[in-house]
């Protein structure tokens, strides 16, 4: 069966915990979109892992790895992550890149500074929107070109012409050499050049053979190039819709598409945040939850849940059940939060809008719900769960019109409590 892993608010919802645990019975899983921007926490036997790149599947024995045509990849930091999972693991993971995947290279970073677009949007500044900008120009380096070293150069060669026509006179432009980026790129590439091929034909055949494959999405649904907060967004499709263009196959046929939603709402950079708490309550969120970016380290903004905006995404996915993370952080709150509708402008709104802009206008319409003291270790059933935490679960189940098949009570591996999975 094949599955997808979504993320439902603006990233960060937990997606590393549930498709690492996922990947366990997967025979192949597939990274569909973005770069090094995201960020998933992993703990594989003990190890705290913050991968990037990868797809979860590297930390098990005879899973293919699929970096598909969508991403945007960094080969430098793959290296990184590929070697020290190596070395955790005992063995060298298996990967397929897929030739059409697109590369980031040293110049696109280096674009995002003479720009300001980092400041200004509040990205990784890991040069993933000057290299999603390429690809859209048919300016990009893609994997591809690896496989032919004397095409790679001269494309290179046209690529820093046109740059240095951009931006005369900047010395960190024309001390771009040519030469020495196609000798390093081929250089960090040396690992992965057999790894380069049609991924679209793997995914296709590990379907038709009726594979276990499991789709890994990142960033977050709030967070997409077209049906996120705009412009404060990323520069990839993170929503179902995304996938089938991403890795060539207009229908995939996933059965399950299973979305991840934070037991309450955070967001790491600028943009709007309907429910963010700029206090005591906010900054407790943080510090349990570690709400600190796995890429930049930047601390998260905290809010209460937003329903209205998680009714949006699972609609906009196609969710046909949840994974709740984090519900831990919540004990000891003796009343907790929800947003169940808007007012904008002296109106009631109760669906997510479109503008970024009208959506900084809103402010939340509160339900308060009771909250709990008992802590949650150990418990591995819903209904063993403290009853203002079932009922806790219930309420988000109803709003979302989604069952919750997977709740997270902790980081690690076992404190997970699961429902008909």
């Amino acid at each position: 069966m094949a599955t997808a892993v979504l993320g439902l608010q603006w990233g960060d919802e937990g997606k590393g915990k549930i498709t690492h645990l996922l990947a366990r019975e997967a025979d192949m899983v597939v990274r569909f979109n973005g770069g090094p921007n995201a960020g998933h926490t992993v703990i594989d036997r003990g190890v705290k892992f913050g991968t990037h790149l990868v797809p979860a599947g590297v930390f098990y024995a005879g899973t293919v790895n699929v970096l598909a045509g969508g991403m945007v990849v960094d080969l430098e930091v793959l290296r990184e992550e590929v070697e020290s999972i190596a070395a955790h693991v005992g063995r060298t993971p298996e990967l397929l890149i897929a030739e059409n995947a697109h590369l980031i290279l040293p110049y696109h970073r280096l674009l995002e500074e003479l720009e300001g677009s980092g400041a200004h949007f509040g990205t990784t500044r890991r040069g993933i929107a000057p290299a999603y900008r390429d690809k859209a120009a048919k300016i990009g380096i893609r994997a591809g070109d690896l496989l032919r070293p004397e095409k790679l150069a001269k494309r290179l060669e046209w690529r820093l012409d046109l740059l240095r026509r951009q931006w005369p006179g900047k010395e960190e432009v024309g001390r771009l050499d040519v030469a020495e980026l196609t000798e390093e790129l081929l250089r960090i590439s040396e690992p992965f050049v057999d790894s380069v091929g049609d991924a679209t034909a793997a995914i296709a055949a590990a379907l038709e053979k009726k594979e276990a494959v499991l789709f890994e999405g990142a960033q977050g649904t709030l967070l997409d190039i077209d049906h996120g907060t705009y412009p404060f967004v990323t520069s990839s499709s993170t929503t179902y819709a995304g996938l089938g263009n991403s890795i060539g196959i207009p229908e995939p046929g996933v059965a399950q598409r299973l979305g991840v939603v934070k037991a309450y709402q955070t967001r790491v950079g600028a943009g709007p945040f309907p429910t963010e708490l700029d206090d005591e309550v906010g900054a407790g969120f943080r510090e349990r939850g570690g709400e600190f970016g796995v890429t930049t380290g930047r601390p998260r903004r905290c809010g209460w849940l937003d329903l209205v905006a998680l009714r949006y995404a699972v609609a906009l996915n196609g969710a046909t059940d949840l994974a709740l993370t984090k519900i831990d952080v919540l004990t000891g709150c003796d009343e907790i939060k929800v947003c169940r509708a808007y007012s904008y402008e002296g109106r009631k709104i109760d669906r997510f809008p479109l503008s970024g802009e009208v959506l900084e206008g809103c402010e939340p319409i509160y339900e308060a719900l009771p909250g709990w003291q008992e802590p949650l270790e150990g418990i591995d059933a819903i209904g063993d769960l403290p009853a203002a935490a079932a009922a806790y679960v219930a309420a988000i189940e109803e709003a979302a019109g989604a069952p919750i098949e997977i709740v997270s009570t902790g980081p690690e591996p076992e404190a997970t409590i699961y429902r008909g999975l």
